[in-house]
């Protein structure tokens, strides 16, 4: 079946809706020889909605995306040091986690772009929780496909992650299925935005020992700061911040200092991408 449209310029053109042509193998060459073929993992198709203002590049919507051919999702692992002799300097040399974390990145979600060296601030929040007396619980904010958390398993009790991104959650999920099964139990995670998270889970902030923040360039939510600012979480010993944002950073900073609620451990920047201006901050706050 082909479908006539009007292009840019009012010409018009034709455009086949066939799925065979799509899912034919793509070649770079009319050889037969199997080495010049173009090999794709997966292809998808995403349907931009362009009548919406916003600098998205992709929908969260899986109405907008179709999955054409090859695997839903590709599967990567943070590749710590094994041995001290492998870390370079200045970089965090944790023990690595006790098992495989399988991680699980659809085109419908965020993934770091460099993640080798996201694995450095992966790396230095290990290092600071495995210097915690006790295995904390853990909530995660903003958090993704877990990539942090999940990295985090073997060294807290429990954990919590949480997003507002709906594809989100069968990510984690896969990525749980293959960890071991006395751990599987310790692990969950919520569909909801940081706001929504602090608003209407009192009880989970109650036991929070350990509170991980990776929100976007904008930084936190006002209702988070608020949150963070006015002493409910009064059980929290560690709160880890990582931003990708600098002056989203500086202004959630200073209001946690403000409070009089929090001190900053430790701060540093990560450039994870060399030749940019641009740097992610990872901080330690502590109560006063």
């Amino acid at each position: 079946k082909r479908q006539r449209r009007r292009g840019r310029r009012g010409d018009i053109k034709e455009e086949s809706q066939s799925k065979d042509n799509v899912k034919k193998p793509v070649s770079s060459s009319s050889s037969n020889n199997d080495s010049n073929k173009v090999r794709l993992h997966s292809l998808w198709i995403n349907y931009n909605s362009s009548w919406k203002h916003s600098n998205r590049i992709f929908e969260y919507d899986e109405s907008c995306w179709r999955h054409v051919a090859g695997s839903t999702s590709i599967t990567e692992y943070l590749r710590f040091p094994t041995t001290k002799s492998e870390g370079q300097k200045g970089v965090a040399n944790p023990t690595p986690p006790s098992y495989p974390v399988p991680l699980h990145f659809p085109p419908t979600i965020f993934r770091q772009a460099n993640l080798d060296s996201f694995t450095n601030i992966v790396g230095r929040i290990r290092e600071r929780v495995l210097q915690m007396d006790e295995k904390p619980f853990c909530v995660e904010l903003y958090g993704g496909v877990g990539t942090i958390a999940l990295n985090l398993s073997d060294a807290v009790s429990r954990i919590v992650s949480s997003d507002e991104n709906p594809n989100n959650l069968k990510c984690f999920q896969d990525s749980v299925k293959l960890l071991p099964p006395e751990i599987q139990p310790l692990l969950d995670y919520k569909q909801k935005n940081a706001a929504d998270m602090v608003t209407s889970e009192s009880d989970l902030f109650q036991k929070c020992d350990l509170l991980v923040l990776d929100p976007p360039r904008k930084g936190l939510e006002d209702e988070v700061v608020d949150y963070l600012c006015k002493g409910h979480c009064s059980s929290i010993k560690l709160l880890v911040y990582v931003s990708c944002g600098f002056q989203a950073f500086q202004r959630d900073c200073d209001a946690l200092l403000a409070s009089g609620r929090w001190r900053v451990e430790f701060a540093e920047g990560h450039v994870l991408f060399p030749g940019s201006d641009a740097v992610e901050t990872l901080a330690f706050f502590v109560p006063k």
